[in-house]
């Protein structure tokens, strides 16, 4: 029996297939919770749950998924121990005092669409040129496949992604080591500064400065193979996307 913290739609009956199966849902002190939705619930229970094993299981809308990949699907593979388990990369987020995590991205926007941001991106202490744009999203490989490709059109499979969002000098996107620190400083603002969907976005103005690097911890997931599935994406139209 696995004690159980389900995140997401529809927990009345999640928690109900849990119980039949005979784990125990809890609201505190899960050893693993179940996220059930979309890209929002997993970053959401990975930022309230952090070293907490996650297991995120698809909303389908329209089409059923995969028959291994539905949550009776996943229910079963998880009794049977067939789910896959991956360690992924956290981004640390150093600004001011606060230190938060992102499992998919840092995001640095204009507050005011009318003006554009100004920065500096300072990589293993070297200095670039001033960018000037809508701002940049820096992603882990779990974070690339979202608003990074959006950004970018292309994702990566190690390390860290630099992109810059809507440029007025086209700028190719950066791969950086895993071991790489960044830093950027705000020229101009004013702009927000946000971790994954965390709502509380944090203003930034001229002279204002923020590092990120790859953190020491990690995020345990299990059947991240049903949120990789291309019958599933069809399915649920769409793809894995938190943006």
């Amino acid at each position: 029996m696995t004690r159980v913290l389900v995140v997401g739609d529809e927990r009345k009956r999640v928690e109900a297939l849990l119980e039949a199966r005979g784990h125990e849902v809890v609201r505190r002190a899960p050893e693993l919770v179940l996220t059930h939705g979309g890209d929002g619930s997993l970053l959401r229970a990975e930022r309230w749950f952090p070293d907490v094993p996650k297991m995120p299981v698809r909303v389908a809308t329209g089409q059923r998924l995969c028959a291994r990949h539905t949550l009776e699907g996943v229910l079963r593979r998880l009794a049977d121990g067939a789910l896959p388990s991956e360690e992924l990369d956290l981004l640390e987020l150093r600004v001011g005092a606060a230190r938060l995590f992102a499992l998919n991205d840092v995001v640095l926007r204009n507050d005011n669409p009318a003006v554009a941001v100004r920065f500096h991106l300072v990589v293993d202490g070297v200095r670039s040129r001033e960018h000037t744009g809508d701002g940049l999203v820096i992603a882990t490989p779990f974070g690339s496949t979202a608003y990074y490709r959006s950004v970018t059109r292309t994702s990566f499979g190690s390390g860290i992604g630099v992109g810059f969002n809507n440029a007025t000098r086209p700028t190719a996107p950066l791969q950086l080591d895993p071991r790489s620190s960044l830093v950027v400083e705000v020229v101009r603002g004013p702009a927000v500064l946000v971790a994954d969907n965390d709502d509380r976005a944090i203003p930034l103005r001229e002279g204002h400065w923020f590092g990120v690097r790859r953190s020491e911890r990690t995020a345990q997931v299990l059947g991240l193979d049903a949120l990789r599935c291309q019958d599933c994406r069809r399915a649920d139209h769409g793809t894995f996307n938190p943006h």
